[in-house]
């Protein structure tokens, strides 16, 4: 399972040091994934299909914004750290004219917010994906998916954050795909921040 999270996102790595004006593609159905620069997400485990949004995204100076049935999610870059710190963000939620932010997951203390998604269940309730990561380059096995309900209500978490012994760690996302199964859908495309 390493395999399918390191190999597209060296490839994608490898790409993007020799062409630094080139933006990674977007693959149709992601694999394992560092944040922008680096690469594509992971496809967890495939599931049933169910009925998909056309989520909005934009970027702009206040941070990446996605829009799921009249619900926005907002990941927004933090004031540099210093210290050689890696960039951090925040991830606020506006919905029926109010906005919160939302705390990150305990276990995700190290990381931060890099990419965002939307999925729609059967019954059309939306949830949406944010991938957790490093910024600006990611890493080898740092891509975990939270699902989050509507109300910004944290349905996921990844304890431990990684399975597995180093050098073969893998990112922990049983959770996550376990809430995909039960709610028939599939992993969705991620739309990365870039800061």
């Amino acid at each position: 399972m390493t395999s399918k999270f390191v190999a597209p996102a060296l490839m994608l790595l490898l790409a993007a040091c020799s062409d630094p004006a080139a933006e990674p593609s977007t693959p149709a159905a992601p694999a394992a994934a560092a944040p922008p620069a680096a690469g594509a997400t992971a496809a967890p485990p495939a599931t049933p299909a169910a009925a998909s949004t056309t989520p909005s995204t934009q970027q702009d100076d206040t941070g990446m914004h996605i829009e799921c049935q009249g619900t926005r999610l907002t990941v927004a870059g933090l004031p540099d750290q210093g210290n050689d710190a890696p960039p951090q963000t925040r991830l606020d939620i506006e919905k029926d004219g109010q906005r919160r932010t939302l705390d990150k997951p305990a276990e995700m203390t190290d990381y931060t917010a890099v990419g965002l998604a939307c999925v729609q269940d059967k019954d059309n309730t939306p949830y949406f994906v944010v991938q957790y990561g490093e910024l600006p380059y990611g890493c080898q096995f740092c891509e975990w998916f939270y699902l989050y309900d509507a109300d910004g209500k944290q349905l996921t978490h990844s304890n431990p954050p990684l399975h597995g012994q180093a050098p073969s760690q893998e990112p922990n996302n049983d959770e996550y795909e376990q809430w995909l199964a039960k709610l028939g859908v599939t992993h969705p495309e991620v739309t990365y921040f870039k800061p």
